[in-house]
């Protein structure tokens, strides 16, 4: 039960270092201004990622002995902490940003012999291997996965909100498998975004605490989030299949997907960003920052249970893939083309303007039209 004390220590910290760093950022630029796409309406620290991170490895230190198989996890943590915080201060170049992601990727595939090796039997006809196309594919699916996170901080209380929920199912699987190592770090890393969700969540009780993530944060949670996915349905032993991690990951891969789609089709540039994801409809659709987030969370984990559920109760893995497919279609369907369905009657929230807890941490302007 120690891990559970070492979670609420982690939150502790989290929410300290998050009180007492508020100074030191608005004094060096480690801030989140106002204008362009960012809606909020003052400048607000980037230091959730740092906090959580730094909070992590504290309340996991007198853990690192047995968590010596995680060592490339917490390499590849401080690497992407450093270029996510670099670039919170607006020190380096989206290009640089990507390669850090990329190596991270490497080292997990290369050094820690941890990639995906097999998609599970999705089309009912045996298992796929990936053979030659293993470590190509999982540095594309971390990169892809890490950027997911990226974009869906743009709501207070989402990215991390989602993440939370993405490690609870982890968690979980780390129990039933009696892996108390990775039960042990998962549930610290949920007490640490638990103590950020008190200053970043639209709550009434965050008064003028308010605080981002950043790029250090999302980063750094995509990455988990990467590592845990392949740790889980790769092992010998007591593997899930991969198809349930398509259902965990869900609101996540389906948005990301719809909308580079609905950019290439315009011929935009698939990265650059915008206000169109599933947050940013809704908001428009005149729902809430708090409402917003709520639905998305709740939706990603009603979407984790059904994954979760069918397996347990025997559903095959390829019943699971298609119906997975098949939402993949009618969401691709509705948000592929947002004005009809956006437009049909929309109504902005406060009274005709954006609501004001919008956040992102997309930092270029949206390209014209």
């Amino acid at each position: 039960m120690t891990y559970l004390i070492q979670a609420l220590i982690a939150g502790a910290l989290t929410a300290l270092l998050i009180v007492w760093l508020r100074r030191p950022a608005l004094r060096f630029g480690l801030v989140d201004h106002p204008g362009g796409r960012k809606r909020h309406g003052e400048s607000v620290p980037l230091t959730g990622g740092l906090a959580i991170t730094v909070a992590t490895f504290v309340a996991l230190s007198v853990s690192f002995g047995p968590l010596h198989d995680y060592r490339v996890l917490f390499v590849a943590m401080l690497l992407l902490a450093v270029i996510g915080l670099l670039d919170d201060l607006g020190e380096v170049s989206p290009r640089s940003k990507l390669g850090v992601q990329v190596l991270a990727a490497v080292l997990m595939t290369s050094w820690g012999n941890h990639f995906l090796l097999s998609l599970g039997d999705i089309l009912a006809r045996g298992p796929i291997s990936l053979n030659n196309w293993a470590i190509p594919l999982t540095v594309f699916a971390t990169v892809a996965v890490i950027n997911a996170v990226n974009m869906f901080d743009g709501v207070d209380g989402l990215a991390g909100g989602l993440v939370l929920v993405i490690l609870a199912f982890f968690a979980y699987f780390a129990w039933s498998a009696g892996d108390v190592n990775a039960l042990k770090l998962l549930v610290v890393l949920i007490g640490a975004i638990a103590g950020f969700l008190l200053f970043n969540a639209p709550l009434p009780w965050r008064g003028d605490r308010r605080v981002f993530m950043g790029d250090t944060g999302s980063l750094v949670l995509g990455f988990v989030v990467v590592w845990f996915s392949i740790d889980f349905t790769q092992r010998a032993d007591n593997a899930v299949p991969p198809v349930v991690m398509l259902w965990i990951v869900g609101v996540l891969l389906l948005d990301v997907f719809t909308v580079t789609a609905r950019r290439i089709l315009r011929r935009r540039d698939p990265a650059a960003p915008d206000r169109a994801h599933i947050h940013h409809l809704l908001l428009r659709r005149g729902y809430s920052a708090t409402k917003t987030m709520l639905i998305l969370l709740a939706a990603n984990a009603g979407l984790g249970a059904i994954g979760v559920l069918g397996w347990r109760n025997g559903v095959s893995e390829a019943t699971l893939f298609f119906v997975f497919f098949a939402l993949g279609l009618v969401y691709l369907t509705v948000f592929l083309y947002p004005g009809r369905w956006l437009y049909g009657r929309r109504r902005v929230a406060n009274g005709g303007s954006r609501s004001p807890t919008i956040a992102s941490d997309e930092k270029t302007p949206p390209p014209p039209g």
